[in-house]
């Protein structure tokens, strides 16, 4: 008989594809954010993704909160996924501080800004300065050459305006009448009744028309070629093993010890706890060592998305499914 898992639904998403991985593995899955029904769970996963913030303070301070710390305090499975690890400590320091549900002791920290760490094996510094030359186009660019070809049209617009302009003002020739359907001049384009002229008298020459304002070229200037410089040290000593930055927040498959398998993280805050003996399992992103996973008597917590994290995530949910601890 399938084990029943209630799946916390606290309104912190990432829902679908954790109820999803838990069927793949053999679970019965209840969805619910009821409070009274979370309370009386047997087996419980607590998703989160996003921040600390007046979310996560309405669920510590709730009636929710104190229904995941009934599960907890009963001794039943509890699992909590990133987010919903993080807030089982006391504190993180995201958007001025904001309290979690207090069950470990320890603190959310963001990654510092600046972190570096070892580049692939073997990689090496470019022999010479790398730079970006804009591409030559014969006739200009094509920027360029665009704005040129409107501001061609426009020109010639304003000669054929001039032309009609000349049409219209020649000796001998009238303004166009418009024609009310009797074969007698009607209104002309304004909407007055125009008298024909007296015989021998010659017709009024029309307002002359305008022509548009002249549109000057667009000017455009290419951007200055840039410049990638070697560092003097790489420079100097090409055998060197490069560093390269770490990017905030940290997206991607990380080594997990002792397990040697590889989980799917995406967070820009780490825990810290306050007892090594709450860490299971540990990685490093930027030469910060922090858990990828804690455990607490029937506590679970992992940083890493294991629905997310292919075979090893799978491998990892049938564990807590079944009772195993890593």
């Amino acid at each position: 008989m399938a084990r029943e898992v209630t799946i916390v639904d606290a309104g912190l998403g990432n829902l679908a594809s954790v109820e999803r991985a838990l069927i793949q593995v053999g679970a019965a899955v209840r969805v619910s954010g009821d409070p009274d029904k979370v309370a009386t769970a047997r087996m419980v996963v607590f998703p989160g993704q996003g921040a600390f913030g007046p979310a996560t303070s309405a669920i510590v301070d709730g009636a929710l909160g104190a229904a995941l710390r009934m599960v907890i305090d009963r001794g039943d499975p509890f699992l909590g996924i990133c987010l919903g690890m993080q807030m089982l400590f006391d504190r993180s320091e995201e958007n001025a501080g904001h309290p979690g549900l207090g069950i470990l002791p320890g603190y959310c920290r963001r990654f510092p800004l600046g972190l570096d760490e070892d580049a692939e094996p073997n990689a090496r510094p470019p022999l010479v300065p790398i730079m970006a030359v804009e591409p030559k186009i014969e006739g200009g660019s094509k920027r360029e050459s665009m704005a040129a070809s409107i501001a061609a049209a426009l020109e010639g617009d304003q000669e054929a305006a001039a032309a009609a302009t000349t049409h219209l003002t020649s000796d001998g020739d009238e303004p166009p009448r418009s024609d009310d359907g009797n074969g007698e001049p009607g209104s002309d384009a304004a909407g007055t009744d125009a008298p024909p002229p007296a015989e021998g008298e010659a017709a009024p020459a029309p307002a002359p028309v305008a022509p548009p304002p002249p549109v000057a070229p667009v000017a455009v200037v290419a951007p200055p070629p840039v410049v990638h410089t070697i560092p003097a040290v790489a420079r100097d000593n090409p055998d060197a093993p490069l560093r390269r930055l770490v990017k905030v927040p940290h997206v991607g498959w990380n080594a997990v010890e002792p397990t040697g398998e590889h989980y799917y993280f995406v967070h820009s805050y780490y825990v810290e706890p306050e007892r090594p003996e709450d860490v299971m399992w540990v990685t490093s992103y930027g030469g910060i060592r922090f858990p990828a996973a804690v455990r607490y008597q029937n506590l679970l917590g992992c940083q890493f998305h294991p629905e997310k994290s292919q075979r090893a995530g799978l491998k990892f949910l049938r564990a807590f499914l079944l009772g195993g601890w890593g």
